[in-house]
Formats: C-alpha cells, sequence, structure tokens
C-alpha cells in the first residue's frame, strides 16, 4: 500500500494533505458533535427539572392537607396527557402514588432496576437532600431523564405522620427522552456527512491542484531529463527547457539549464583534455618504441663485447679488468630487465583489456610451475587453496600473481623454513597472496607500490622496483583494489579484492 503511494509524488502529496485535513476535520466535527449532544442534553434535563418542579409544587398542597384521592387522580390526568411518570414513594421506596395506577404498593426496584438510581433515591431518602441534577437511565431498552425530589417532613405534615421522621418519601419524575437522544444522533450523523463530503471535496480539489501545478510541470520535467541522459549519451550538451514559473520547479528547471550549460562546458573541456592525453600516449608509444629497439641494441652489443672480452680475453687481463667487465654485463642485464619493466608498465596502462572466465587456480599452477626450481631448491611449503573463477584479462592476471608469487620467493631467501600461501579470504571476498618472509615497516606501505620505489638495495634482493607498480596498475584497471598488510620480520600478505562479476 504504502509502496503504491510512493511511487508518485502527486499520490504521497495528495495522500498526506487528504489525511492531514481529514485528521483536523474529524477532531473538529468530534468537539462539534460532542458540544452539541451535551448543549442538548442538557437542555432536555433543564426541561425535565422545571416540568418535575411544576408537578412537585402541583401536588406538593394536596399532599400537606391529606387529600389522597385528589392527588392520585391529578396523577393519573397528567399521565394521560403528557406522558411524564411520576412516582410518589415512603422512606422505603414503596410507591403510595404514580401516574401508572398498576405501580401503587409496588416498589421503585421494580420500575427503575438501575443501581446507580436507586443509590441515589437512597441517599436522598435518607439526607433529605436533592440530587444536583436530574439523571439519565436506560430502562428497558430506552433512555429516560430522571428527577428526584424527597419530601421533607415539615410542620404541617405533624398531624399526619408525626415528627420523628425527618424525611417522609419522595418524588420521581421520569421523562421519556428517546425522541431526543434520535435527534441529537440524527444531528450527529448529519455533521458527519457533511464533514466526509467536504473531506472528499478538499481531497478533489487538491488533486486538481497537484495535476495542474506540480504533476504536469514534473512529468515535462522528467521527460525533458530522459530526452537530455539519452542526448548526452549521444554527445550533445545543447538541450535547454523552457518551463517559467515562480515557484520551486521553476527554480529546480533554471537549475537544470545551468547544470547542462556547465556540463557542456566540461564536456568541452573533457574533449581537449582527452585530445591532449591521446597525444600524450601516441608519444609514449613512440618512446617506448624507441627504448625497445633503439636502447636495446647498444645494450646487446655492450653486453656481446664484454662477453667476448671474458671469454676469449680473460688469460691477458688483470683480476680488477675482470671485476669492471662483470659489472658491466651485470648492469646490462639489470638495464635490460628496467627496460623490460618499463614496457610491461607502459603496455600494462594502454592495453586493451580482453575479459573472459578465468579460471584463477590455472593461472596460478603455471606461475608455480614457473618458480618450481626455486621453490624446490630452498624447500619453500606452499599451499594454494581453491581460488573464484574471474572474468579477466588472463594474460594481464598471470603478471599479478608471477609479481605476487615472485616477491614472495624473493624475499623468504633468507627465512630459515619459508611458507607461502594462496587462498581466498571468503569473509572479505579477497585473494591473497602471503608469506612468512622479512616483511616491511607499514609506514612505508604507499611507497611499495611506486615506481621504482625499492625497501632493500639491489645488491640485497634482484628487482627493478616496478613490479608491485605494475600489479597495482593492472588490479585497478579490471576496478579492484590491493593493499598489503605486514610486520617487519613476521612477512607480508598482498590481498586482491576484485569485482567477482567481473
Amino acid at each position: 500500500m504504502f509502496g503504491f503511494i510512493r511511487k508518485r509524488l502527486s499520490r504521497t502529496i495528495l495522500t498526506v494533505s487528504t489525511l492531514s485535513i481529514a485528521i483536523v476535520l474529524t477532531a473538529i466535527i468530534y468537539l462539534t458533535v460532542s458540544h452539541q449532544t451535551q448543549d442538548m442534553i442538557k437542555g432536555i434535563v433543564s426541561s425535565s427539572e422545571e416540568e418535575a418542579h411544576t408537578i412537585l409544587t402541583s401536588v406538593s398542597y394536596l399532599m400537606s392537607i391529606g387529600d389522597g384521592k385528589v392527588v392520585q387522580k391529578q396523577l393519573l390526568n397528567l399521565g394521560d396527557n403528557t406522558g411524564i411518570d411520576v412516582f410518589i414513594c415512603d422512606y422505603t421506596q414503596k410507591i403510595t402514588f404514580s401516574t401508572q395506577k398498576e405501580r401503587i404498593t409496588s416498589m421503585m426496584a421494580d420500575v427503575i432496576p438501575e443501581k446507580t438510581f436507586l443509590e441515589a433515591l437512597g441517599e436522598s431518602l435518607k439526607s433529605g437532600a436533592q440530587p444536583a441534577h436530574a439523571s439519565q437511565e436506560k430502562i428497558r431498552g430506552k433512555r429516560y431523564i430522571t428527577s428526584i425530589y424527597p419530601i421533607v417532613n415539615s410542620a404541617e405534615c405533624h398531624r399526619c405522620h408525626g415528627s420523628d421522621q425527618k424525611v417522609l418519601g419522595g418524588i420521581v419524575v421520569i421523562k421519556d427522552a428517546e425522541k431526543n437522544f434520535l435527534a441529537i444522533a440524527s444531528l450527529r450523523n448529519y455533521n458527519i456527512l457533511i464533514g466526509i463530503t467536504g473531506i472528499c471535496v478538499i481531497a478533489v480539489i487538491i488533486f486538481i491542484v497537484l495535476v495542474k501545478l506540480i504533476k504536469q510541470p514534473l512529468v515535462t520535467f522528467t521527460d525533458k531529463m530522459e530526452e537530455l541522459a539519452m542526448k548526452v549519451r549521444d554527445g550533445d550538451y545543447s538541450m535547454r527547457l523552457d518551463m517559467r514559473q515562480p515557484d520551486e520547479i521553476g527554480a529546480l528547471v533554471t537549475s537544470f539549464n545551468h547544470m547542462a550549460e556547465v556540463l557542456q562546458k566540461k564536456n568541452g573541456s573533457l574533449k581537449k583534455a582527452h585530445k591532449e592525453i591521446a597525444n600524450a600516449n601516441k608519444e609514449l608509444e613512440a618512446f617506448a618504441y624507441s627504448v625497445s629497439h633503439d636502447l636495446r641494441a647498444p645494450l646487446r652489443g655492450i653486453e656481446g663485447f664484454s662477453k667476448i672480452l671474458m671469454d676469449e680475453y680473460s688469460q691477458h687481463l688483470n683480476e680488477e679488468c675482470k671485476h669492471y667487465l662483470s659489472r658491466i654485463r651485470c648492469n646490462t642485464v639489470r638495464m635490460s630487465a628496467l627496460i623490460d619493466d618499463i614496457l610491461t608498465l607502459s603496455r600494462a596502462g594502454r592495453t586493451e583489456i580482453q575479459k573472459r572466465p578465468v579460471p584463477l587456480n590455472e593461472i596460478v599452477k603455471n606461475v608455480l610451475s614457473d618458480c618450481q626450481e626455486d621453490i624446490e631448491a630452498r624447500g619453500i611449503a606452499v599451499s594454494a587453496s581453491d581460488l573464484p573463477a574471474l572474468n579477466c584479462d588472463p594474460s594481464l592476471m598471470q603478471v599479478v600473481f608471477s609479481n605476487l608469487i615472485g616477491n614472495a620467493v624473493k624475499f623468504t631467501r633468507d627465512t630459515e623454513s619459508p611458507e607461502i600461501a594462496i587462498g581466498f579470504d571468503t569473509e572479505r571476498k579477497t585473494i591473497f597472496v602471503q608469506d612468512n618472509g622479512i616483511g616491511f615497516d607499514m609506514q612505508y606501505h604507499d611507497k611499495i607500490f611506486g615506481v621504482f620505489q625499492r625497501l632493500h638495495l639491489p645488491e640485497e634482493y634482484e628487482g627493478t622496483g616496478i613490479g608491485l607498480a605494475i600489479v597495482k596498475r593492472i588490479v585497478e584497471r579490471h576496478h579492484g583494489k590491493i593493499w598489503a598488510e605486514s610486520e617487519t620480520g613476521r612477512g607480508t600478505a598482498f590481498f586482491i579484492k576484485l569485482p567477482l562479476g567481473g
């Protein structure tokens, strides 16, 4: 239900407005009807009290002179002409006179069995005090107004009743109020009907206003936004909205047009930047080509001639010359490896990714096979658990695991019982490559992923300092993240988080 209402802004506003008005009108109707009901009941009670007082006055004199036959006759005439019932009882609540002849000698409990009335009558006959107001009673399913008047033993009554009894009895006047209460209910229902009609009319008016002033402009604005999205997709940022309104929608349209203008300018800047980047990439490709071909030839020449000198003229060279030639050859090999890594880094950032479902277990198996000689020679314990299949570029992912596993092999060189673990952390949804090698201080965490950034001298551990930079670039191009957790002397764990869906 709430989901259906919230799907449309007009429905939400209409529902909230209608409910708010309904609550307010319901409260007003309730208070008005309650007030009217109370006023009408007070009027009925007041009228009944006046009629009861008139009856009391008319029979009081006759009762004081002891003319019971006239009292009874007058009460019978009153009952026939007015429909009001009068019961005169003694202090024991036994009826002595009544508009209903058959009730004479009965008890008041037989006429009105309600406990609250009998308690009020008993209290009045005991104390001689009249109840402050008439009361409402329900007798045999019909509503009546009852008034109680105690008959106090006055001086003129002493000759017949003596002076010992304080209260001789009481007069109970009962008026049928069913028609009055039906009129109150009819008025209440009429007010409720008028209120419901008013709520419906207001809801219709709100709906018309919402459709005219809010829904239609918003629908137009939404359609234009969809049209803009399609044009932006096609590279067209020239669209503007022509909707002039002095309200929030008008302000929204103004903001939209400003946004479209900013987008158009930004798009121009992006195109210019893209062109500059494209030119820079071309220059980088030319540089990479130059490095690949122009620098390799001199290096091969230096390496080749130094090898000839070492092989053919070593008997004519002293130890110092041999040492220098050896260093030349080592540096040319390192230079060649550096060129290879630079080219790999360049390709990692420029090569178009060819994604396909790849079982990572096969890649890890191939890398471990390449490192098998070093692993067996140094007795490294390798544990590789099951890895998920990923939608990735297999050749680039091969580079990632080659660098990470190669580093693990390299930096466990001085560990007494070297161990390497490769697996998948199901809780963190990450692939990890962990070793128990030399580790590093975590304050240098970001440095290890930089180009040419090394934490050890080349003489200590071979390498160019580009491997982890290549890994980071490949992972980020796959929309993933890589980080390391390490402690000096206690090994390092590299974690790779890649989107499992590709």
